[in-house]
């Protein structure tokens, strides 16, 4: 059996984990440091479902990966066909960028970015086995090759134990075309790990020939598109990213709307027998944000239609996304529901919807670094542990393959504060909740939203990837770049603001009143000559710090007083069935989640102000004894 040695190990090539292997070179900086194994290298970075990146909260979590050094943002820039940013009647902190892809060139665009990297080779093949010993992760088997590495990152997306079900049709798979992951699922078992079981789904795609499309509404992009990536905005993305000249950089399009009608519910009704999440086929549970059709209609009887959103999945072809179907019915009762929609009378039909069921990890068994509590060195990232969305994988892939880095480097592991980004809520989430369903992110998940806003990404995480050393290539010292400049833009600013008056009334009082804006507050300050060049999006930032610093101020204050609970760590090794002063459901909770600081334990499911303070107090007296318990 041949074997090879790398620094970092990353299992499977969709959007948790090229942004994992992206991370882990980006640390590593050395030829060939970073396996990238996947079964098909031609479907690293495929957008599986719909091709877009962002919306709500997910939005931030792209800009907060790019402020980090990452490469959605990056790719999402260059292969953007409509970018919009959702919720602007809204103050910022809700506000989230969004951006309609071009899938062939997504992907291409991520291959390309990978494949330039000579930190970073890529592997095809299957990962037969898990090379564990003495609680320790020492590689993986591929076949008759051992790859070697003290640090594993597995990110195996649907694909283990996949299988796709339309109507009564079940096939095994991840993804249309696809072969199921069989083995990981039974290698993780092996090694004492509790699995569960999710479910999630796809829309049909339409042929865009065949409907009724200029008359359909219009749903337009930004009249100017605002792009993610920091590199893009400041104009310092082209020599970056090799197909961008300037941006946007191809043709943005236009979506269209239609709806639901009350014969597609009937017919929807008359069929529910039929689907297999009402039939029993699929006893898993799926995504209660982003239902399928069918539970729309069952959830929502009174309602007479639900809108449907066509969204164009490419330029260099006609299929479209249906954006509010996803359906795992039979395939002649979706051509119905298809066409029983104003627009899509004659509609063909591409692909048909379909559900996908698939093993996950329950994220309790890892820490919120990625990784596992079980093997030291194993790292998960993405909808291994129970996650939905491009965005909410990426961000964990991110956070394992630096961390994953960091531990072959003999560095200690980093975590992100629920108060530093939203990658700090997604992942303490993760480890402090049990997933009944595919957790998705919202802004209403963060209770710091006010200073977690998609605009001051780069400035909360930047400083911060560059004391890591993420930014330490070409790539991230011109990152670095422009967040100096943007730095100093800000300060300038604030210091016009400061000093200037309009009307008689000073600018920094002017500028917290209900009818003042961002672009106002540009009108009024652009006449200085050191303020002309100064792009809007730093006036956005320095609009809403201004406009929200009473609430900002008073959001640190509270996060101050929180960050004592954070930074007191519970021993590892305490044994919290021996704390028999704790209520017996505080106890199991703290067993099965194992908190490593009273701020994580604070937010566990069971656990009540009480028990922590009773907590500390026991924590305090601990010592383990043989056979005895601790009492108060």
């Amino acid at each position: 059996m041949s074997e090879r040695r790398f620094q970092v190990i990353v299992i499977g090539g969709g959007h948790a984990g090229v942004e994992a292997a992206w991370a882990a070179a980006n640390m590593l900086r050395s030829e060939n440091s970073v396996a990238l194994v996947t079964i098909d290298p031609s479907k690293i970075g495929v957008m599986s479902c719909n091709p877009a990146i962002g919306g709500l909260a997910k939005g931030q979590l792209v800009r907060e990966i790019d402020a980090l050094g990452g490469l959605m943002g990056l790719a999402t820039d260059a292969t953007g066909i409509q970018f919009k940013v959702l919720n602007t009647s809204k103050g910022q902190a809700v506000r989230g960028p969004r951006a309609q892809c071009d899938k062939h060139a997504y992907a291409e665009c991520v291959q390309a970015m990978i494949g330039a990297r000579p930190e970073i080779e890529i592997i095809s093949g299957t990962v037969d086995e898990l090379i564990v010993a003495g609680g320790k992760i020492l590689g993986v088997r591929i076949g008759e090759t051992r790859l070697q590495s003290e640090s594993v990152v597995l990110t195996t997306g649907t694909f283990m134990r996949g299988l796709m079900h339309t109507g009564e049709s079940r096939v095994e798979g991840g993804r249309y075309g696809e072969a199921s992951a069989v083995g990981i699922s039974g290698a993780l078992r092996s090694l004492g790990f509790e699995l569960g079981r999710l479910k999630t789904g796809t829309p049909p795609r339409l042929k865009r020939g065949t409907l009724r499309w200029d008359e359909l509404e219009v749903a337009g992009g930004d009249r100017e598109p605002i792009p993610f990536s920091d590199l893009t905005m400041s104009g310092g993305a082209d020599s970056a990213m090799p197909s961008m000249n300037g941006f946007p950089v191809l043709e943005q399009i236009n979506c269209r709307q239609t709806r639901t009608t009350a014969q597609s519910h009937e017919l929807i009704r008359a069929n529910l027998h039929r689907a297999p999440m009402y039939s029993g086929q699929i006893e898993s549970v799926g995504p209660r944000y982003c239902p399928s059709i069918e539970d729309k209609v069952v959830r929502f009887a009174e309602r007479e239609s639900h809108g449907v959103f066509l969204e164009p999945e490419s330029l260099r072809d006609d299929w479209i996304y249906c954006n509010g179907i996803s359906t795992s019915l039979p395939a002649d009762v979706q051509d119905r529901i298809v066409r029983s929609m104003p627009g899509c009378e004659s509609a063909e039909i591409y692909r048909y919807g379909y559900a996908v069921e698939y093993d996950m990890v329950r994220p309790h068994q890892i820490a919120a670094t990625g990784m596992t509590r079980l093997v030291e060195g194993l790292f998960l990232a993405g909808q291994i542990n129970g996650t939905s969305g491009y965005e909410e994988a990426a961000a964990q892939g991110l956070v394992a393959g630096l961390n994953a880095a960091l531990r072959s480097l003999g560095r200690e592991s980093i975590t992100f504060g629920r108060e530093q980004a939203y990658i700090g809520v997604l992942m303490d989430d993760l480890v402090t909740k049990t997933p009944v369903e595919p957790y998705r992110m919202f802004t209403s998940r963060a209770e710091h939203r006010l200073i977690l806003r998609a605009d001051n990404s780069a400035d909360r995480l930047t400083p911060f990837a560059k004391e890591l050393g993420l930014l330490a290539n070409e790539l991230g010292q011109r990152r670095w770049r422009c967040h100096s400049v943007r730095a100093e833009q800000m300060i300038a600013v604030n210091r016009g603001l400061d000093r200037a008056s309009l009307n008689g009334e000073r600018l920094s009082k002017l500028v917290r009143t209900p009818e003042f804006d961002a672009a106002r507050l540009q009108d009024a300050l652009t006449k200085e000559p050191a303020l002309t060049d100064v792009p809007s999006s730093v006036w956005e930032t320095v609009f809403a710090e201004r406009r929200y610093a009473p609430y900002v101020d008073r959001a640190r204050n509270d996060i101050r007083r929180g960050m004592e609970m954070e930074r007191r760590r519970l021993p590892d090794e305490i044994d919290y069935h021996l704390l028999t002063p704790l209520r017996t459901e505080a106890r199991l909770a703290l067993s099965k989640f194992r908190p490593e600081t009273f701020g994580q334990a604070s937010r566990l499911e069971g656990i009540t102000p009480a028990d922590v303070t009773l907590l500390a107090v026991l924590v305090q007296r601990y010592r383990r004894p043989p056979a005895a318990q601790v009492t108060a």
